[in-house]
């Protein structure tokens, strides 16, 4: 036993919870969205955030049920820190947030806030008081052995989808950190492209000068067009030196392939990455935000595409 329940009841009720939290979010989703959204980190009807919510709430509350004060503590605080925890190792392993509460007032790094813990000592009465005496209410009638077949087979469909799921936020953590590498040395192109015109071109230090360099992947995109368009106007000069002549040719090489990587590692995010994507609208990344937005954007348009040809 663990507490009242044994082990096996415990994660019954894991997977009970996981797959209301699965309803709820995926039909409030979907009505905003005006379109099906699966909604979650897993492909199947499961949200583990909120199957561990629940067995939290009424773990950590259980010694309290009688004292609704401290059942309501009790469900702040252990709700508060899952959420913290699980926010913050997901990010570290991934680079994504799942949620995001940064816009919310009395935040702690985006991963909780004040009134989403208010909320959950609420959530927490309410489920041990109306939800979770009703769901007891209805797993009475099922036979304890269809209970442990159930159970049973429900961990080995969900290994079999978390282990898939992985795989999927490893593919988009993995283009992320690809796609930043791309931006970052398109930078570094950006000024050896500046120093290379700048020799032959007085006006070009003066613009350069008076122009601070963007940061956004579209703008630097912009900036790298002007940059060719440049060189390739002072690559028909009669009388360009040997030097410089090479030094146009490498950037514009390396600018090219650069482009082509960036376009790869976009067209991956067009699979299971971008289910992933769809299927978790707040999804954010702080640490890779211009690259994120990026491919986001290439997404909607792959998608929009795609709605046009069909």
């Amino acid at each position: 036993m663990i507490g009242q329940y044994t082990l096996q009841q415990w994660i019954l009720y894991f997977y009970v919870y996981c797959f209301l939290g699965w309803i709820f979010e995926s039909c409030y989703v979907s009505f905003r969205k005006k379109e099906w959204v699966n909604r979650g980190f897993l492909h199947g009807p499961f949200l583990p955030i909120y199957g561990s919510g629940a067995v939290m709430m009424l773990f950590v509350s259980e010694p309290f049920k009688n004292n609704l004060i401290l059942t309501y503590f009790a469900g702040v605080v252990g709700a508060t820190l899952l959420e913290l925890v699980t926010g913050a190792a997901m990010e570290a392993l991934l680079k994504v947030r799942y949620w995001d509460y940064s816009n919310q007032k009395f935040n702690y790094k985006g991963y909780i806030c004040l009134s989403s813990s208010v909320a959950w000592g609420f959530l927490t009465i309410l489920m041990n008081e109306v939800l979770h005496p009703a769901i007891l209410h209805v797993l009475a009638v099922i036979p304890k052995m269809a209970d442990g077949v159930f159970v049973w087979v429900v961990s080995a469909g969900l290994a079999v989808d978390l282990c898939i799921s992985v795989r999927d936020a490893i593919n988009l953590r993995n283009i992320l950190v690809g796609m930043e590498n791309v931006r970052r040395e398109v930078v570094i192109l950006r000024k050896r492209a500046d120093i290379v015109i700048a020799v032959l071109d007085q006006e070009w230090r003066e613009y350069v000068k008076n122009h601070p360099a963007a940061e956004r992947m579209d703008e630097i995109s912009k900036e790298i067009e002007m940059r060719l368009a440049k060189m390739k106007e002072m690559a028909e000069l009669p009388k360009l030196p040997e030097p410089q002549k090479l030094e146009m040719l490498e950037v514009k090489e390396k600018i090219s392939k650069l482009k082509e990587r960036g376009f790869i590692l976009k067209r991956k995010g067009t699979g299971s990455v971008r289910t992933l994507i769809k299927g978790n609208p707040t999804m954010v990344s702080p640490k890779y935000a211009e690259s994120f937005k990026q491919l986001k954007g290439y997404l909607k348009e792959f998608e929009e595409k795609r709605k046009g040809k069909d």
